[in-house]
């Protein structure tokens, strides 16, 4: 995956006596789909739910009917540091300053596939991760509307997708509830060593990964 280094001081490579590679691998960071919160469907938060009652599911029929089903929550982005000093390397502290993403949702449960985008944005500010190796949660406002997204799921299928993600066992890092979510991303880091772009982005999941 191609990254871009704006700036690279060339006293750091002389100092430590690494090459490019070296730097780009070091003025790096991980990223994980890590949970979701406050997960609403038509209005009614499901997140500690693991069921619906039947006022709340006659609530979802009725937007149902008119054509429409609000669904929104928060994507945490799970961001972590590999520089913490025990690879020889210096302990440094990077910050998100860009993330320009795409979210998709799986809607079989299981290993067969059927994954539908259904939300883009654009975060921009200064996001900070540590040095010390904790996971920094950076939560994405999602909004979309279920209906036209799957309409082919019907009542009941749109439901019990929504609990699975969003629900009591929306925590679960398994492919039948976060697994269920993935996203396609281009991010930039500020580091010591300058700005960091991953131009041509990369797939985000359950498990880490650093666009390489």
């Amino acid at each position: 995956m191609r990254i871009k280094l704006l700036v690279v001081p060339v006293l750091f490579l002389l100092l430590t006596g690494c090459s490019l590679t070296d730097v780009l691998s070091f003025a790096n960071a991980n990223f994980r789909v890590e949970n979701t919160t406050e997960f609403a469907l038509c209005g009614i938060d499901i997140s500690e739910l693991g069921s619906l009652s039947v006022s709340e599911a006659f609530t979802i029929g009725e937007y149902w009917f008119q054509g429409e089903c609000p669904m929104d929550f928060n994507l945490g982005l799970g961001i972590k540091n590999p520089n913490i000093g025990n690879s020889g390397l210096p302990k440094i502290e990077i910050t998100l300053t860009s993330l320009d993403y795409d979210v998709f949702m799986d809607t079989i449960e299981g290993t067969q596939e059927d994954t539908v985008q259904i939300a883009d944005g654009l975060f921009s500010g200064n996001f900070g991760i540590g040095d010390q190796g904790e996971i920094a949660v950076l939560d994405l406002g999602i909004a979309f509307d279920g209906f036209q997204v799957f309409d082919l799921l019907g009542v009941d299928g749109l439901i019990d997708l929504a609990l699975a993600v969003g629900g009591i066992d929306g925590n679960l890092r398994d492919e039948d509830h976060l697994g269920r979510l993935q996203m396609f991303m281009v991010p930039t880091i500020d580091t010591p060593l300058g700005d960091m772009t991953w131009e041509e982005g990369f797939w985000v999941g359950l498990g880490w990964a650093d666009g390489s």
